[in-house]
Order: C-alpha cells, then structure tokens, then sequence
C-alpha cells in the first residue's frame, strides 16, 4: 500500500482507504432511507481489521452513519491500532432533529458524542458534511479552527456536493475537500482539483465506485431494496443509463483483474488526489479495493474514458 500526503495537513494517509457509510447499515432519516442494506456487526467489524492488515491506515465515517453505529464499528475494529489509523469523521447532519444543523452548540456536542462512540480523545480529521454554500460562514470556519486548537481534532475538512461549496470551503481555509469524483462523475472533481492543488487542500475522493455501478455487479434490470437509499437516487430512467455507461467501459479489463480495481486507479491517477475511500461492506471488498494501489492507468485507458465521459 502506497501512503500520500494529506494536503498540507501533516497526515500521510494510505492512498487506498476505506468509506464506512456501508457498514452502519440501514437506517432512517424521516422515514427515508439513509444507509445501505446488507450489513452485520460481525461482518463489519471484520471488514475494519481486514483493512487495516492490508495496510489500510484512512477510515472514513460520520456520525449519522447508521446514526452512530458506524463510529461505534470503527472504534472497536481498529481498537489497540487507533493511535495509528487515521479517522476521520462528519458533523452537520442532525440526530437530535430532523435536517441539518451547524450551529456551535450543536457541533461542540456532536464532536464529544463522537469522540465518546469512537472511544479517543482526538478525532484526526473532523468534516462539516454537506453544508450549502451560505451556510459556510466565516463564525463557522473560525469555530472549526477554534476546535483545532482545542486538541480536539488534528485537522478540518468539508464533504462538499457541488462546485460552489468546493471553492466556498477552499476560500474559508479548509484543509481538506471531500468529493464526488470516478469515472462516470468528472464535474466537480475537475473544477476543484487545481485550487485544491494551489492552496495545499488534500482532496479525499468518495463513491470512486459511482454508488456500486463500476463494480460491474449491476445492470440495467437493477433493482435496489426500499431499505437502500439507493432505491431513490436510481429510478428506472436512471438504472438504464448508468447500466448503458458501464457498458461502455469493457476495454479495460485488459489491464484490471476488475472493473472496481480500473475505477480506482482511474482516481489515484491525478496528482491532486490524496485518498480515495471505496466503501466496503465484507472483507472480500477491501481485498479487492487494495489492490489498486501503485498501479496506474495506462495512459491510453485514459485517454479513452476521457473520450467517453471526459
């Protein structure tokens, strides 16, 4: 496993991680499904050890993942190795309410109670997850470097969704951008990834995978489970199409042993790039994510995926 470096952070990370949204399970948000379907204790906790015995030092939760259980995974997974690993966790989507919520109080108190799930006294990296652009206030940034000093984290980052947050986050000084980059999604990641590089801001990429479709495991008579939150982000329309993109990606098991392992290395391909964390759900997964590590893409794969979806 190669290691890269956090932005200006400080932190090496390992440049394969892992997403641990899958393994807090299904959960609800007002009724709506917020998780992924399909995990167990047992399972999950495996899959953090198995993660860690490849050389996996990133894990990247959030506390309304599986509404804390997530956090509580992590912790007892990596358990005498936390002092090691890397964590990193999410602040802003409220459990005490429906919504979000970054207002100081609130934070101050959802940094303990995640402090307290993950058993240890300082969080690694601490994320604003999915704030709007106003919402990014110059009180807030303040309030995130005031935690800093604190002792309480080691450093703060933002898990963006859209290019205005990207800079927004950038300009109030965050150290890390979390974002949506693979294959199939280029937008924001191409948007954001120059200023990223200019000001020292690691870049951690999530749903390298595009939600599951470039595991090759899902076609166009797809169907997720209503316990899924993925039953609502792909309708019928949108099953087809994803189905039609992966389609059009046969060409580069010539140099893969898996379309997840191409997709991977497609990310770790651009220099502003940190980290990528795939999630992984059974030990199998992040044996099949590791070894993405050290192996670029030929440059005439990329070429072409640029052609295709560039």
């Amino acid at each position: 496993m190669n290691d890269r470096k956090l932005g200006s952070t400080g932190i090496e990370v390992s440049e394969v991680g892992m997403g641990c949204w899958a393994i807090g399970g299904a959960s609800f948000r007002d009724g709506v499904p917020s998780g992924w379907s399909g995990a167990n204790v047992v399972q999950s906790l495996e899959t953090v050890r198995k993660a860690w015995d490849l050389g996996v030092t990133l894990f990247d939760t959030a506390d309304a993942y599986g509404r804390g259980k997530s956090e509580v995974l992590v912790g007892m997974g990596l358990n005498a190795h936390k002092g090691s690993a890397v964590i990193a966790t999410k602040v802003g989507n409220s459990l005490a309410a429906p919504g979000q919520d970054f207002s100081e109080p609130y934070i101050r108190g959802a940094l303990d109670a995640s402090l307290t799930r993950l058993e240890m006294d300082c969080v690694d990296l601490y994320q604003l997850h999915g704030p709007k652009a106003p919402v990014m206030t110059d009180a807030l940034f303040a309030l995130m470097a005031d935690l800093r000093a604190s002792g309480k984290i080691r450093a703060w980052g933002v898990s963006i969704g859209s290019i205005e947050e990207g800079f927004r986050a950038i300009e109030g000084g965050a150290q890390t951008i979390q974002l949506v980059y693979n294959i199939l999604q280029q937008e924001i990641g191409d948007a954001i990834f120059p200023a990223a590089q200019e000001k020292g801001v690691g870049i951690i990429v999530r749903v390298p995978l595009a939600s599951g479709w470039l595991t090759g495991k899902y076609n166009a008579e797809t169907v997720f489970p209503s316990s899924d939150h993925r039953s609502l982000r792909y309708p019928p329309d949108r099953v087809r199409e994803m189905a039609e993109g992966v389609a059009k990606l046969d060409f580069l098991m010539e140099e893969a042993d898996s379309m997840a392992e191409a997709a991977l290395r497609f990310v770790l391909a651009h220099p502003a790039v940190s980290t990528v964390i795939p999630g992984a759900k059974t030990p199998a997964q992040v044996a099949e994510n590791v070894v993405a590590s050290g192996k670029p893409l030929s440059e005439g794969a990329m070429a072409r995926i640029k052609s295709l979806f560039g």
